[in-house]
């Protein structure tokens, strides 16, 4: 009889190369389960004893019976308890139970087979101690039954959870299936050839790569459902049963970048996995059968029909379990959840989640109570807000949106010196609608950098338009909003825009409110270096308005700042308004940074302005928000 050790050694590589691609992520490696983890120690050992046996059976020595004989029986032994751990993984992978008594009886019967079957009886070899001749017994056929027992148990389970496990795993099992037939026909043609180890090797690492590098259901960190698994597995709940009285909820830490910025990633993660760890136990000690699973950054999500659990989520507090490891001192740690309650007919789980995190957005700013559930008012709000989203969405197509400019003058000579380019809604019927109706909504969503990027747009062609017709052009400042500065490659889309139109980068400003200052201010400093360095002029909107944070100057590539208008307000009548005036235009001047006021709406005021000797000015006492069309042919102020 020829032995070949080829296959054993190509399985012995594509479990190596499998693991590898493991350590590659860490993380998942340390996820991986218990299950899968002895389903791969299984398969490296049945290569290694595959490839053991047949030297010793090729060096022929009877002195070296036992061994060989005993290497056998150890080879069946492994062989009976791949598909039952292999069928453990899979159960586990669909939240399947099982009764264990169904596996275990004709596992422990071929454990029994493998060790004293052949002790007394040759069941599945016979070996030839003076030859080393290795013939299979009739027990090789029994492994072959067995395993296909198990492989009913495992399609069972597949067909139940079918649509937890996605196309791409089913297709994966039906690929295992023809292959192990084919290892089957190839065995009983070919018996002098083991190719099982090889096909082993295979499976697992299919196994691996499938689940745990292209249809990912798990989440890294936690070892939770990620999106894609959630989904899958709240859509299979959601077919099996009655859903009534269940709820989406969706819960997220409280400033979660913040207290990654203060305490570290590290504790960043410790947090998460705290969270994690309630989320899991509410959902294990539910009634019903519940959902659970990290389906964003730092955001959770639960489907359960447990009141009980979700106020106990509500109630739970985590801040004992971080610390600042810059003072020491506990760092406070909250969370805040929106839920939804499911209704009749409701089958659509994206909208289920997007009604509770609704909810959440809604809770998020309000400091009585950390969570909402999706009621009657909130609803009202949130097809308000869908609604402008898609009027928004036609508007810009229609070109609805128009820009106006509002002079902004030289505080000395009142002449013109640049413009403030402000975005108005006029609908079909020729009604302007306030920006506060729609921007705000904008900036929730992440849509309102595709309506600046728009308002950039019709300025730089505005400005294209008057130098090709020899009008005199000023520059004009485009606010931008906190959330553009988070949109991936906002830099590159402005200089685009600007290139495009063949325009100076000078000739257009970019205005950030000062409220966007205190967000993400790492974010905030590189993106505005880069647009400084490109040539833009990069000024703060609305200094004042909010808590200022004097600070942030001496990081920040700011060329103007513009103070707000509060600070004009009665500032006759206010000693205390004008002190703090007085001293902002003096700090900024010692920084070499050139002041825009705004709001300047009276005499008194413009001549207060003038005496602190600030560079430029605008208000309704210079001019109004204007049509663009009309802006060049204003007759100068002044």
């Amino acid at each position: 009889m020829v032995y070949s050790n080829h296959f054993d050694i190509a399985g012995i590589m594509v479990i190596l190369t499998s693991l590898i691609c493991a350590w590659i992520r860490p993380k998942l490696m340390k996820n991986f389960s218990k299950y899968l983890k002895l389903l791969i120690m299984l398969s490296i050992a049945y290569n290694v004893l595959d490839f053991a046996t047949i030297l010793f059976l090729k060096m022929q020595n009877p002195a070296t019976w036992f061994v060989t004989y005993f290497l056998l029986i150890l080879y069946f032994v492994v062989l009976s308890l791949f598909p039952y751990r292999g069928a453990l993984y899979f159960f586990e992978i669909c939240g399947e139970k099982y009764n264990p008594l169904i596996l275990r009886i004709p596992l422990y019967s071929m454990l029994f087979l493998s060790v004293f079957g052949n002790i007394f009886f040759d069941f599945f070899f016979r070996l030839d101690k003076e030859t080393m001749e290795y013939t299979q017994g009739i027990g090789s056929y029994v492994v072959l039954f067995y395993y296909f027992f198990v492989a009913i148990m495992v399609a069972d389970c597949a067909i139940k959870h079918k649509r937890y496990l996605g196309v791409i795993r089913l297709r994966m099992l039906v690929t295992l299936f023809c292959v192990t037939i084919f290892n089957i026909v190839y065995q009983i043609l070919f018996p002098e050839t083991s190719i099982t180890g090889l096909v082993l090797a295979l499976s697992v690492a299919l196994l691996v790569v499938v689940f745990c590098f292209i249809d990912v259901t798990l989440d890294d960190l936690t070892g939770l459902n990620n999106k894609v698994g959630f989904v899958r597995a709240c859509d299979e709940l959601m077919h099996k049963q009655d859903m009534t009285g269940y709820s989406m909820i969706k819960i997220q830490i409280y400033h979660m970048q913040e207290l990654n910025e203060r305490t570290g990633m590290e504790n960043g993660d410790k947090v998460l996995l705290l969270l994690a760890e309630n989320v899991k136990k509410a959902a294990d000690e539910a009634k019903h059968k519940a959902v659970c699973g990290r389906i964003g950054g730092d955001t959770f999500a639960i489907l359960t029909d447990e009141e009980v659990t979700i106020n106990t989520m509500a109630k739970a507090s985590i801040q004992d379990f971080i610390q600042n490891p810059l003072t020491g001192l506990d760092y406070a740690v909250s969370f805040y959840a929106g839920g939804y309650k499911i209704e009749e007919g409701d089958n659509d789980i994206d909208s289920m989640l997007d009604h509770a995190g609704y909810a959440l957005k809604w809770v998020s700013g309000n400091f009585k109570t950390n969570v909402a559930f999706y009621d009657e008012d909130i609803r009202k709000e949130d097809e308000h807000r869908k609604a402008v989203e898609q009027k928004v969405r036609n508007a810009i197509l229609e070109r609805e949106f128009k820009v106006y400019l509002q002079p902004v003058c030289n505080t000395m000579t009142r002449e013109r010196v640049s413009a403030e380019a402000l975005v108005r809604w006029i609908d079909s019927k020729n009604q302007m609608i306030n920006p506060s109706d729609f921007i705000p909504i904008l900036e929730k969503n992440g849509f309102v950098t595709e309506l600046d990027l728009y308002v950039l747009e019709d300025v730089c062609k505005m400005l294209r338009d008057w130098t090709d017709l020899g009008i005199d052009v000023v520059p004009v400042s485009v606010n931008f909003s906190r959330v553009d500065v988070d949109h991936a490659g906002i830099v590159e889309d402005i200089i685009a825009i600007v290139d495009k139109y063949e325009l100076d980068h000078s000739l257009i400003k970019i205005e950030l409110t000062e409220s966007a200052f205190s967000e993400n201010i790492g974010n905030i400093i590189s993106t505005l270096t880069k647009l400084h360095d490109a040539g833009f002029v990069i000024m703060m909107d609305d200094f004042g308005s909010g808590y200022s944070n004097l600070n942030m100057f001496k990081d920040m590539p700011i060329d103007v700042v513009k103070i707000d208008m509060y600070f004009l307000r009665n500032i006759e009548n206010s000693e205390k308004g004008m002190i703090v005036l007085e001293s902002v235009v003096q700090m900024a001047k010692r920084l070499g940074l050139e002041i825009v006021v705004e709001g300047v709406e009276t005499q008194e005021q413009y001549d207060y302005i003038r005496k602190l000797r600030c560079e430029m000015i605008q208000g309704y006492y210079f001019a109004k928000p204007m049509p663009s069309e009309i802006f060049p042919d204003q007759v100068t102020a002044g």
